[in-house]
């Protein structure tokens, strides 16, 4: 059923794509403007071809600086045939690959293609129609609310393309798929403005200050580029540290990483913002940290511990967070992670916080916690089934568990968990 629904969609999507390039190709034709058309398309390929990976499906691009400027300059036909153009033709590295359109799926390229064809041309009439309609601030001439109007309607067909598309793939609700692509929005506002300075250049001295204008482009590319790299190294370096922990204990091997993916899958359930989650999956993969600190026989011990031996378990959130709280990016994590042993009736540790004391992000954790090491071989004990873990944590809503979170959970507990296993 859900390769049939992608199926009839692309199909849909790639029809309309085939019509607006035809229709687009033709109009170019008849108008003559074949030296602008290369040009244009030319620093299109180029500005697709240094896109940035930023997730599993997801990236940043440069060339809606060029879509714009070719919007404003000429009519919907250009800049959908610039923007189809760009997108077929890019040429881009990949695991230290090479990719173009001849080792790459043609089907997806052409779907991509699609997309923003038709995103241009309706966000091209969109400012056809509102260029003279919109009186207020202007630059240059060109009405800053006709422009802004323009740059919406692109983000949001564009958008919607791609959200339907994601929300079949990955059997998401629309609406959680939509919040997890917001930032898309800040990415298009942020190139936008070199596309009006081009615009203006063009209009004001030729095609040679478009070039100009579009080395800065490549700059801001390269310095964005430079932090994801940063940030992609600080994520391996957090997964490095969770492996190197549950190392030390065969039975919790792979524990930090379950954690993490059952803990994201509540987050996303209950609607959190990206920011939450992405902070509520770096605090999972780290949540256990703090057994770096505590003696291996203490929490390899093959019985029940004694007194002294619990309490020194119980100091590991309070030395986990102790570790990383001087790392500034990480000063949230530090809070979650010290708080994920707190209990929603204040009988948790280290600081018995109670009810919404407890950061919402540890109140996730902790189930998702107390879920894995329940359904997990230890020293001291077999795994327990699905079943009875399920139940114990229904039955600990509202004293152990925060009860936001475990009806969360319980929403989802049989996907969740076959997701997770699954992935693993």
């Amino acid at each position: 059923m859900q390769d049939r629904k992608l199926k009839l969609y692309t199909t849909l999507i790639n029809i309309l794509g085939v019509v607006i390039i035809a229709l687009s190709f033709k109009h170019v034709l008849l108008m003559q403007q074949i030296s602008m058309i290369i040009f244009f398309s030319c620093l299109s390929i180029i500005s697709e071809s240094l896109i940035i990976p930023i997730g599993d499906n997801s990236y940043v691009s440069i060339g809606f600086a060029i879509g714009l400027a070719t919007i404003m300059l000429f009519d919907p036909f250009f800049a959908a045939l610039v923007m189809t153009v760009g997108t077929l033709f890019k040429v881009y590295r990949e695991n230290d690959k090479l990719m173009h359109i001849g080792n790459t799926s043609f089907y997806k390229n052409f779907f991509n293609a699609s997309a923003y064809s038709i995103s241009a041309f309706v966000s091209g009439y969109a400012y056809q129609y509102l260029k003279d309609l919109t009186p207020g601030i202007a630059l240059a001439g060109y009405s800053i609310l006709g422009i802004t109007v323009t740059i919406l309607v692109y983000v949001f067909v564009n958008l919607l393309i791609y959200v339907m598309l994601f929300t079949i793939l990955e059997k998401k609700r629309f609406s959680q798929v939509f919040l997890s692509q917001i930032w898309y929005i800040r990415n298009f506002f942020g190139i936008s403005p070199v596309g009006i300075l081009m615009v203006v250049a063009f209009k004001s001295y030729g095609w040679f200050s478009v070039l100009i204008l579009f080395g800065p482009l490549l700059v801001a590319r390269y310095s964005f580029s430079l932090y994801m790299d940063m940030k992609k190294m600080y994520f391996e370096t957090i997964r490095t540290l969770s492996k190197a922990l549950d190392a030390k204990d065969e039975y919790t091997n792979g524990h930090s990483q379950r954690v993490a993916q059952y803990s994201v899958k509540i987050a996303e359930n209950m609607k959190l913002s990206p920011k939450q989650i992405e902070t509520t999956k770096t605090a999972a993969l780290l949540h256990d940290i703090g057994k770096i600190g505590i003696k291996d026989e203490v929490l390899n011990k093959n019985g029940k511990l004694d007194f002294r031996e619990y309490y020194e378990v119980q100091q590991h959130p309070e030395i986990g967070a102790n570790i990383i709280k001087d790392v500034a990016s990480l000063n949230k994590v530090s809070e979650i992670i010290r708080h994920h042993h707190e209990r929603f009736d204040g009988n948790g540790y280290p600081d018995s916080l109670s009810g919404e004391q407890m950061p919402i992000e540890s109140a996730i954790i902790a189930v998702a916690d107390a879920y894995d090491a329940m359904t997990s071989d230890r020293s001291y004990r077999k795994a327990m089934s699905h079943e009875a873990a399920v139940e114990i944590i229904r039955n600990g809503s509202g004293t152990q568990f925060n009860p936001d979170v475990v009806t969360s959970f319980m929403d989802q507990e049989n996907v969740l968990v076959s997701e997770v296993q699954y992935a693993g």
